[in-house]
């Protein structure tokens, strides 16, 4: 060691205390000093055989190394480096004789250390012009100051919050920086790494140990620049999160600060909670809308093939999540009765369905994406009048059994569970005839209004643990949906065999719940229990016997937007 008062006290950490340097290590010296040098028993076999040379009072082992290259090393000293050891030094060199100044010509110039060959060197730096580290790792102590920070798969740890490190010039990166005690413990606004200048490349920021209490965590600034930084030149590495919670790493001017937010996968959860409980939903209309019809068969198929897009917005979240939904549904009766003024249909259906959800944190730019496909089965029921003019109540009921595969998937993994459950509704209007008028070519022209009203029960939900070990639960199932609106509907006979019904519907939905998802305790939901529901479509019958129907669908809430495009397909026999 280069020792001068309390100024600076070391050049470069050596000699017993250094486990290991440069492949020697200090075990055979601390043998030699105690069984032969401190003994005096200096020509004893054991004493001549060892590996090391010794002449007199000299010993030679590389863990007294004066050099800077440390290589396949273990060091742990209070002070590592000192840069200008050499400064304090020079004077003194210039005042030796050519001969003496030869025993110190081994002296490097350049005030640096180059630890490489998996070395792990413990201690302060002070004024050091350079650092080389490569495939090894550093353990600062106290306020470590470099010029120069060269690092190729390098770690750098921290143990504890009196540690800091300096970086005085340009930083390419490619370090893992590691911290190895609570950021709980740590002053939130003193941060641990601090540039003077620019930083490029990426780097790792690891926080070893699991954290708790992470809403307590937000705001730490652990990186100071005072220079430029790459968008991406510090990431943190894995994934901290409890409950709802997430923390990721912020950058601002100032630098690298940890920020907690709400997990971006909640809102993907919410929104496929009200996809596993309304995908399958339909009215009397979707299945068959010419009940009224009374010369028509009273037997018949029909196939509905739906494609549709929503956006919700999940509490806490200030971008939507959007949905992407499309599947088909296939049914027919299998039992019919009727008799002047009634008939009662029976018939069993089914059906396949999809959604899937994109959500993109405007902070972050993470992409959060989420599937929800699944089956429907069930069987429904339909009672009508049978008046003149096709007129005359109604009550139509079904229920279904559900069930879902869901994913979603984050930037570091995918989450996969199921749900089931039961749908069912019953629904019930009136077909009232508003006028009828006869062209001159004798085509016929009706008008209907129908005041209708439908309640279904929604009861598709989904348990389980995640990953992360958060119970998560979704939100919106056993609940009651109202829907109550109007009708209205124009019938024109073009010719014999053919007719055009466009229609236009109003509805009021009301949720006495609202989806959302639950994680340890703690909701999001998307906070819209009631919408506007506005239909547009036309149908066309063609030869008595086939209707073929597009409708167009939208609904508009307060966090809730959603559009619905469907195609029908009836045929009676």
């Amino acid at each position: 060691m280069c020792i001068r008062d309390r100024d600076y006290l070391v050049g470069f950490a050596r000699g017993l205390g250094v486990a290991k340097r440069n492949g020697d290590t200090e075990e055979p010296i601390r043998k030699y000093f105690k069984e032969c040098f401190n003994t005096r028993i200096r020509e004893e076999s054991n004493c001549k055989t060892e590996k090391f040379t010794h002449l007199g009072l000299a010993v030679y082992s590389n863990i007294f190394s004066l050099g800077p290259q440390i290589k396949n090393s273990h060091i742990n000293s209070e002070i590592l480096s000192v840069g200008n050891y050499i400064e304090w030094l020079r004077p003194t060199l210039n005042k030796l004789t050519g001969w003496q100044e030869q025993l110190y010509s081994g002296l490097d110039p350049f005030h640096y250390i180059e630890v490489t060959d998996n070395s792990h060197v413990i201690g302060q730096t002070i004024s050091l012009d350079q650092f080389i580290l490569e495939n090894s790792l550093w353990e600062p102590r106290w306020d470590s100051d470099v010029g120069e920070l060269k690092t190729t798969n390098a770690d750098i740890r921290f143990n504890t919050k009196s540690e800091s490190l300096l970086v005085k010039e340009d930083y390419a990166g490619g370090a893992r920086f590691r911290f190895a005690y609570g950021l709980k413990d740590k002053v939130p606004e003193t941060p641990v790494l601090t540039f003077e200048k620019n930083i490029t490349g990426t780097s790792d920021i690891i926080f070893e140990n699991p954290i708790d209490d992470l809403k307590s965590l937000d705001g730490h600034q652990i990186i100071k620049v005072n220079g430029t930084a790459d968008k991406h030149a510090f990431r943190l590495s894995g994934k901290h999160q409890k409950g709802i919670y997430t923390l990721s790493l912020q950058q601002r001017p100032e630098g690298f600060f940890t920020k907690v937010q709400e997990r971006d996968d909640i809102a993907i959860y919410a929104q496929q909670a009200q996809a596993a409980n309304t995908l399958f939903a339909l009215r009397l209309n979707d299945k068959n809308s010419d009940i009224f019809d009374r010369t028509l068969p009273r037997k018949g198929l029909w196939l509905r093939v739906i494609d549709g897009h929503s956006k919700q917005w999940v509490q806490g979240k200030t971008a939507p999540v959007e949905g992407y939904r499309k599947g088909v549904q296939l049914g027919g009766e299998v039992f019919t009765w009727q008799n002047e003024s009634n008939q009662l249909s029976i018939g069993l259906m089914g059906g396949q369905a999809e959604q899937r959800s994109t959500f993109r944190n405007p902070d972050t730019d993470n992409l959060t994406t989420g599937n929800v496909k699944g089956f429907g089965a069930g069987v429904y029921a339909t009672w009508h009048q049978l008046q003149d003019k096709q007129t005359g109540a109604y009550a139509d009921s079904w229920v279904q059994y559900q069930r879902f595969r869901h994913s979603i998937n984050t930037e570091d993994a995918t989450e996969r569970f199921t749900s089931k459950g039961i749908t069912a509704s019953i629904e019930a209007g009136y077909n009232a005839l508003l006028a009828e008028h006869f062209t001159k070519k004798g085509n016929r022209v009706r008008f209907y209004l129908q005041p209708q009203a439908q309640l279904t029960y929604l009861g598709v939900n989904g348990k389980f643990s995640d990953s992360e070990n958060a119970h998560v639960n979704l939100l919106g199932s056993r609940q009651l949906q109202s829907r109550v609106g109007v009708q209205a509907k124009a019938q024109f006979s073009l010719y014999k065999n053919i007719a055009i019904e466009p229609f236009a519907a109003v509805n009021a939905l009301y949720h006495n719940k609202p989806f959302g998802v639950e994680m340890d305790g703690e909701r999001r939901v998307i906070n819209n229990k009631t919408a506007i529901e506005s239909q547009l479509g036309i149908a066309v019958k063609i030869k008595s016997h086939l209707t073929l129907q597009a409708t167009f669908n939208r609904q508009t809430g307060k966090h809730h937007q959603a559009k619905q495009g469907a195609l029908n397909l009836q045929w009676t026999f």
